[in-house]
């Protein structure tokens, strides 16, 4: 196991994890940085806000910088809609 911290930036400030986690490897770490950023903008999105700037810094155990997971990495936004109405709800 090696031990990573995952430092959070969301347009409110810069949050140092100043305790880590530990991850078998900088994948898994990528990951977890992954689902943080999921949790914390479902979050966000309950309160009717969310920063897509938002950002999450990977440091090791040397707190030397080696990723960094952006909003768009973690979620994906679309603005279509495939979905064709039904015709039983359109009414003439």
């Amino acid at each position: 196991m090696a031990h990573f911290y995952l430092h959070l930036c969301n347009g409110q400030g810069f949050v140092e994890d100043d305790e880590g986690m530990d991850f078998p490897d900088l994948a898994a770490a990528h990951d977890g940085a992954i689902q943080g950023l999921r949790d914390i903008s479902a979050g966000d999105l309950l309160k009717g806000e969310v920063n897509a700037a938002a950002y999450i810094e990977i440091e090791d155990e040397r707190h030397s910088l080696v990723d960094t997971v952006h909003f768009p990495d973690a979620v994906r936004i679309t603005t279509t809609n495939d979905r064709k109405p039904r015709s039983a709800h359109i009414r003439m």
